[in-house]
């Protein structure tokens, strides 16, 4: 039940979207696939669709559970496929909408009408809009006429679920309401699932691995936990959520930030050269006074308290720029922090970058 991608090329004009790229997805997994723009996702997914094809088919294959489908059309591929737009019939009810896909098969594989009716009136339940089966889609919310279009790719039993920014043109309550449900609908029918985002947090909220591309490679794959927590590139720490950046130079297994050295807490290998180290915002101290010598004084610039975190911008007083700091309430409450005043930070969990070698630290 796995659906498998293997050194796939495609060219439009100058520009390069894949580039041999290979992808494994188990079967029953949720995948999500998360970049910038251009990086690839949509080109991907609709190469998995069937709705594009490699540019190298001699020695690219794309596997539905071990089929080579790479030359057959989408009509043949049996995968169903959500657009961001829905694409619901406006002149069809919410029941008609959802049995397209079954009606307008060949007579030779088109279920007979009872059948049809039990397999749309089941979708409805299972999406948990069963009394509005004669509504409109014009009659129907946002995440209401998601929810049908998800319905509708499910009808024909597909053998792979293909979901392109589903939640896209919705707003954000409705999006976290509808990703919840839609990892709570995944777990129930366990089709196999890709689905392509540019939200951080959804694709690491909902998807058992996340696939992160750029310039039409794959840079990490992996789960939630370990793309955020174990980086591969300092593209992927820079891509995912808020993050600071700071510039420095690694001498003597230590990351050197303006005038102050933090030790790494492995060897480096590697003697005065640049280095990049990224850190979180929650990943930050801040004290009114230095507690050793791994601190940084800065300027309070703002302070911004509203919601359940606070956050805070600081500037270096070394010149090396600005940077954001995140508290909980009670961490601000304590040390109620005033603009212009300076103050002392600490970075607790960094990951340093130099010369494309990730080394890990922390203090």
């Amino acid at each position: 039940m796995s659906v498998e991608v293997k050194n796939a090329i495609k060219q439009f004009g100058a520009f390069t979207a894949l580039d041999r790229v290979s992808l494994k997805v188990e079967s029953g997994e949720l995948v999500a696939l998360l970049g910038p723009s251009g990086s690839g996702k949509t080109t991907l997914l609709r190469m998995i669709a069937g709705l594009e094809f490699p540019d190298n088919p001699q020695e690219s294959q794309i596997l539905f559970y071990g089929e080579d489908v790479t030359t057959i059309p989408a009509s043949e591929r049996k995968a169903g496929f959500a657009f961001q737009h829905y694409a619901l019939f406006r002149h069809m009810s919410v029941f008609e909408n959802i049995a397209f896909g079954l009606r307008v098969r060949p007579k030779t594989t088109r279920p007979p009408e009872k059948e049809i009716r039990a397999r749309v009136e089941k979708l409805l339940r299972l999406i948990q809009m069963e009394p509005l089966g004669p509504r409109f889609p014009s009659q129907l919310s946002g995440g209401q006429r998601q929810r049908v279009a998800l319905a509708r790719a499910l009808a024909v039993e597909p053998k792979v679920l293909l979901l392109d920014e589903p939640f896209g043109a919705l707003d954000a309550k409705v999006r976290k309401d509808l990703r919840r449900w839609l990892r709570q609908l995944h777990d129930e029918i366990h089709v196999t699932t890709l689905f392509v985002t540019h939200d951080q947090e959804e694709a690491l909220e909902v998807a058992d691995r996340v696939a992160i591309l750029r310039a039409g490679r794959i840079e990490q794959i992996g789960t939630p936990d370990e793309i955020y927590d174990r980086p591969a590139s300092s593209f992927v720490y820079d891509f995912l959520g808020n993050v600071n950046l700071f510039s420095g130079r690694i001498k003597d297994d230590s990351v050197v930030i303006g005038e102050t050295a933090f030790a790494l807490t492995e060897k480096s290998g590697a003697e005065d050269t640049d280095a990049v180290a990224f850190v979180r915002p929650h990943d930050i101290r801040v004290t009114r006074s230095a507690s050793g010598q791994s601190t940084l004084p800065a300027r309070v610039v703002r302070c911004h308290a509203a919601g359940p975190l606070a956050n805070l911008e600081l500037e270096r007083l070394d010149g090396g720029g600005w940077f954001t700091v995140q508290l909980s309430r009670e961490q601000f409450h304590e040390l109620q922090p005033r603009t212009g005043e300076t103050v002392y930070v600490e970075l607790k969990t960094v990951k340093v970058f130099a010369e494309s070698l990730p080394i890990n630290y922390s203090i």
